[in-house]
């Protein structure tokens, strides 16, 4: 078995660096968000940083139960090697939950990974090359910058308005194969400092609570993003790792869905069961598939089997929708609690459109924000600045994100009258400007 396995880890490996240009390893950004994270731990310290969850709504007795009967009943084969592509059963439950949210979907179709973030990297290894554009909203999750960026790739941001990307410029940018085109395609007047390469590229989207504002896509610029896929030679990779986080529990719909074959859909069971189990997929086309399983292979062989067959267990014994609502209702409690000590506080004076979901706040402020940052920590209170959030750093200076879910109730007050006292040393009373909130 394992010769066998090797055998193939070789020959694909073989396969993949013959058809594969190889180039020099890109600098890659430093995270701010893991160099916070390394105080988090700190008992004084209150974490609005992270982008964890809740740790009362990890399953833990539900996992351990999972665990016990995997190991009692399927102990051998939960230990071994496994499959690439995943545990069969978890992808047959990926592409039956995501036929049940109107997208067509067979297991074949799907790749069980270690995380979204390898997902994401899985994508980035198979198709982009130094210097290739990705398309995306800025701000923008901080982990898909620093890996579009230690690929090499070029970040073009894209001009927005309140329904999501403004799509008759993406359009025209698509057909000319450029960073920018009449209309404003770029958010910010800087294309002369994009250096773009030979490739189609990628477009890269979070349509549903995207990390770090909490944007929605409307459904019409949705229809209207999937038919502008028509005009672009290259792929959308679709990001939904909160879709399942809107507190009226609806369900937005896929863009995937309407171009299945030009599209990538990326998810994952780390805010809704448990990030250290590790695990994401990618949905896409067989010939997607086909490319990405031998990239896979030469990474890592296959995802952690014995996670995969526990959370398949989990979901198996559990009430997933009633789970969901639990940490809906926690997540909508803590987000109402955050606002009011903010508006409380004075760092912001109105919010008339909060976030309709999600683990973040986006908050505009006077002070630069890493700046802000230093002088919280000081204070004992961890955010991450706006300059994580974009590719050119000083485009955020004036934002910060503050997570909601990872902190409870009484600590948010104290964690937000910490960080009202760092602007009040700081000297800018007036603290908020227009509403403070995005």
């Amino acid at each position: 078995m394992l010769n066998l396995q090797l055998l193939f880890f070789s020959l694909h490996r073989y396969t993949f660096l013959m058809n594969h240009t190889i180039y020099p390893a890109p600098a890659v950004r430093r995270s701010v968000v893991r160099d916070i994270l390394a105080f988090h731990n700190r008992p004084d310290m209150i974490p609005f940083a992270g982008g964890l969850p809740d740790p009362d709504t990890l399953p833990v007795a539900e996992i351990a139960r999972a665990a016990q009967y995997v190991l009692s009943r399927q102990g051998a084969v939960a230990l071994q090697y496994g499959t690439t592509e995943g545990y069969r059963p978890l992808r047959e439950f990926v592409a039956e939950y995501l036929c049940k949210r109107g997208f067509a979907t067979v297991p074949d179709e799907i790749i069980i990974t270690s995380g979204s973030q390898q997902g994401m990297d899985l994508i980035s290894r198979w198709l982009l090359k130094p210097g290739d554009p990705v398309y995306a909203v800025e701000p923008m999750y901080n982990g898909a910058l620093q890996n579009f960026e230690s690929h090499g790739a070029c970040i073009v941001p894209l001009a927005t308005d309140r329904e999501g990307p403004i799509v008759h410029p993406l359009i025209q940018a698509f057909s000319a194969g450029k960073t920018h085109a009449p209309g404003g395609f770029l958010s910010l007047s800087r294309s002369s400092r994009f250096s773009v390469g030979k490739g189609p590229g990628l477009l890269y989207l979070q349509p549903t609570l995207d990390n770090p504002t909490g944007g929605v896509i409307s459904t019409s610029r949705r229809m209207r993003i999937a038919r502008a896929l028509g005009h672009f030679r290259g792929w959308m990779l679709e990001e939904d790792p909160y879709g399942e986080l809107l507190f009226d529990g609806h369900s937005e719909s896929y863009i995937s869905s309407l171009q299945p074959d030009r599209s990538l859909l990326l998810g994952s069971f780390s805010k809704i069961v448990s990030p250290s189990l590790r695990i994401g997929w990618i949905r896409g086309p067989s010939k997607a598939i086909d490319s990405l399983v031998p990239i896979k292979q030469s990474m890592d062989l296959h995802t952690n089997l014995f996670s995969q067959m526990v959370l398949h267990r989990f979901l198996q014994d559990t009430n997933l929708d009633s789970h969901l609502e639990r940490i809906r209702d926690i997540y909508r409690n803590r987000q109402t609690k955050a606002i009011g000590a903010l508006l409380r506080y004075g760092i912001i004076q109105d919010l008339p459109n909060p976030p309709a979901g999600g683990m973040f706040l986006w908050i505009e402020t006077e002070m630069d924000s890493d700046e802000l940052a230093r002088r919280a920590m000081s204070q004992g209170v961890a955010l991450v600045p706006g300059s994580a959030f974009f590719s050119h750093p000083a485009d955020g200076k004036r934002f910060f994100r503050l997570n909601y879910t990872a902190v409870d109730r009484d600590a948010i007050e104290t964690g937000i009258e910490r960080l009202a006292r760092a602007l009040s040393l700081a000297r800018l009373p007036d603290v908020a400007k227009n509403g403070g909130v995005l």
